[in-house]
């Protein structure tokens, strides 16, 4: 399958051009940037043709899917216009705006029958699916779980502190924060509690705590934000088991995992290796193009949607 990517962000270079290379069945990706003196581009660009108008890119391009990388603001416009196209669609997360955003969306892809997704990577890391399985195989469950992603402060020029452009701390973290519970418990919260810690300039969130209540006692707190030293952490208890990662959300693709074990008999270190979980994802999500196979995908992106959209009205988020 041919890739047209839409925009060419800092994790388009960091991390998703290195994944799609990986996969045989990408053969050619073509891009769409508006950074003409981009360094990457001054070379020529290698793998397919650069373009530096989006709507010319959809005219002429020969690809069949899109990756939209553009900022936030933006993503609705580019999405629709790519699926306009008859492509399928994937989305840099927050894929979209609020939930009737994402509604729209949906709905415009599904009249064209063609695949949208939200590009929520991490879960498809081994680190995931091995932390459930380690549940799985102890006969236990995730009950309480307590998550922490937050980082220093970016160069304040970064869309991230402007809201007019889909910033604030809610909208870059908060997918974080919906797709581990759903992860963790395969439902949507009871309950939802969420409060902004700390703002910028012009108001905008720049961190925030979170509190999900679920079904059977179940609950999942979490920290996040960009004000303060690294910290990348996942902690899931059952009623025997504990299990513990660091790295759990934005895992390099060469970085040698752990998980901590801790039963009342026992505790162990469970060794994952190294993957790349942006593969694993175009990987899925392009199998699942091919066949016509995506209401999973759909239904993870609107369920996210409807949770964070929850969160972000209790803690008044802009």
């Amino acid at each position: 399958m041919d890739l047209l990517i839409i925009g060419l962000s800092s994790i388009v270079t960091r991390r998703v051009l290195p994944a799609l290379r990986s996969l045989p069945d990408v053969q050619r990706i073509d891009v769409a940037t508006r950074k003409a003196a981009d360094p990457v581009l001054r070379e020529g660009w290698p793998f397919g043709t650069a373009y530096v108008d989006y709507e010319e890119a959809l005219k002429r391009t020969s690809a069949q899917m899109a990756y939209i990388s553009v900022v936030n603001s933006e993503h609705e416009r580019w999405a629709r216009a790519a699926l306009d196209r008859r492509l399928h669609v994937v989305v840099d997360k927050p894929a979209f705006l609020g939930y009737e955003s994402a509604a729209r969306i949906v709905e415009f892809a599904a009249a064209r029958d063609m695949c949208l997704a939200e590009a929520t990577v991490f879960t498809y890391h081994p680190l995931m699916g091995t932390a459930m399985r380690l549940f799985g195989e102890a006969g236990d469950a995730p009950r309480r779980v307590s998550m922490a992603l937050s980082f220093p402060p970016m160069d304040s020029t970064n869309f991230r502190y402007q809201s007019g452009l889909g910033g604030g701390a809610l909208w870059d973290v908060g997918p974080y924060l919906v797709a581990t519970s759903r992860h963790a418990f395969n439902a949507e919260p009871e309950s939802v509690d969420c409060r902004v810690l700390a703002r910028g300039d012009g108001n905008i969130d720049i961190a925030f705590s979170a509190l999900g209540t679920f079904s059977e006692g179940r609950s999942l707190v979490g920290q996040f934000g960009f004000d303060t030293a690294y910290v990348n952490r996942l902690q899931m208890v059952g009623r025997s088991l504990v299990v513990e990662a660091d790295r759990a959300f934005t895992t390099p693709p060469d970085y040698r995992s752990s998980i901590r074990t801790t039963r009342p008999d026992m505790s162990r270190t469970v060794e994952v290796p190294p993957a790349d979980a942006f593969a694993r994802f175009f990987e899925n999500v392009i199998g699942r193009a091919e066949v016509h196979d995506w209401n999973q995908l759909t239904s993870d992106l609107l369920s996210d949607a409807r949770v964070l959209e929850r969160y972000r009205a209790v803690a008044g988020a802009s």
